[in-house]
């Protein structure tokens, strides 16, 4: 009887394990494939940067899911900046526009 037992526990213990342990994996998989369907977005509108200067891309932001207000759950900046310490002149803030409006629709 004992022994029954002990099969029994088991087997009982044994079966979930081997099914959760599928399923997750199963859901790790799905979320890669998600993940990796938007993947690239910044990258892709790096194009649309004019050529022959080098520039640096900056978005930090904090993320407030204790708020129902869909205005104050993401706060954040975004910034491109050249190689140099001067800041962009009025042509090349001109020129990068576009850049901007991509990333804001598809990033931000």
């Amino acid at each position: 009887m004992k022994i029954f037992s002990y099969f029994l526990l088991l087997g009982l213990f044994y079966i979930p394990v081997s099914f959760a342990d599928t399923s997750a994996k199963g859901v790790d998989n799905k979320m890669e494939n998600k993940q990796s369907g938007n993947q690239g977005a910044l990258r892709k509108c790096t194009h649309l940067l004019p050529e022959g200067h080098k520039y640096t891309i900056s978005i930090i932001g904090t993320s407030d899911k204790t708020t129902k207000e869909v205005n104050k759950q993401f706060k954040g900046e975004f910034k491109l900046s050249s190689g140099s310490k001067k800041p962009l002149d009025k042509k090349r803030n001109e020129e990068i526009k576009p850049f901007i409006q991509c990333v804001t629709e598809t990033v931000l």
